[in-house]
């Protein structure tokens, strides 16, 4: 799924339903992410059905280490029952109930799962409650610092707690968790489209606009495979442009590691377009 070959994906999971439909929680979950409103809802119920007998099974046979990992699947499979209903079946009569429950269950099997508050902040967004958002928020990136490393989300996830802190006007604190990222993995592209967004924010023009130079060297470097992704940076980048003291865009052009800004990226890119679209207005 990853190489971009979902249609080979489904085809192979469906044909292992059709061959063992009671066996196997993984493959409905993989389908549920890959299909969309009710069909991608009756797969993750129907993994949902196997993962609890799974859980069962390994509890009985005591096995601590699959307990621990299948629980925290259930979590996951909960929160994006959530997602789910925040968005291709938002406007379901329950869509805000359904996402309560489900974040409740997923909070009964990993309540220190950082996903979970990351899915419960976004939706005390939707819902025009900033104070409990800016709470989950920091529940969120404070379990992530407490974890090792190898033990950390992805940065697609740890992307989206620096926007969700932007979006709860904590800016001081998205910079700092979004600099740490760039320890992990500098030649990320969506850390640095944060970095000069959350200094477009404090009117940092110069810093902001290093930031995005540095994401669009990286586009430039790679190649673009997500146009929608690079049409934001680029108009980041454009904004920031305008703010900045007469001449500093030519200076930068001609000496870009001179001023503080990130080094060019030549690297292998991880696009974590999947951290969203925070506006400039907000």
């Amino acid at each position: 799924m990853q190489a971009g070959r979902s249609e080979d994906a489904v085809r192979l999971f469906t044909r292992s339903i059709e061959l063992k439909p009671d066996e196997n929680s993984c493959k409905y979950m993989n389908l549920g992410m890959l299909a969309a409103g009710h069909d991608s809802l009756n797969f993750y119920r129907k993994g949902l059905e196997l993962m609890t007998a799974e859980l069962g099974a390994a509890t009985a046979a005591g096995d601590a280490t699959q307990v621990a990992k299948l629980k925290n699947q259930l979590c996951s499979a909960y929160c994006s029952i959530c997602e789910l209903h925040m968005t291709d079946l938002c406007d379901e009569e329950t869509a805000e109930q359904t996402c309560e429950e489900s974040l409740q269950r997923a909070r009964e099997f990993a309540p220190d799962s950082p996903d979970l508050w990351v899915q419960w902040a976004n939706l005390r967004l939707c819902q025009v409650n900033k104070e409990e958002a800016t709470q989950f928020t920091f529940r969120a990136l404070s379990i992530v610092k407490r974890l090792e490393e190898a033990d950390r989300p992805l940065l697609e996830v740890r992307c989206g707690i620096v926007k969700l802190l932007i979006e709860c006007e904590q800016l001081d604190e998205a910079e700092e968790f979004a600099r740490s990222l760039l320890e992990v993995d500098d030649q990320y592209i969506e850390t640095w489209y944060l970095l000069a967004l959350i200094n477009y924010h404090q009117e940092n023009w110069e810093e902001g606009f290093h930031c995005s130079a540095s994401a669009i060297k990286v586009l430039e470097a790679e190649g673009v495979d997500d146009e929608e992704q690079a049409a934001r940076i680029q108009e980041l980048h454009d904004e920031i442009e305008k703010k900045l003291p007469p001449g500093h865009a030519a200076s930068y052009a001609a000496d870009p590691d001179g001023g503080g800004g990130a080094a060019a990226a030549a690297g292998g890119r991880r696009a974590g377009g999947a951290a969203g679209d925070v506006s400039m207005e907000s």
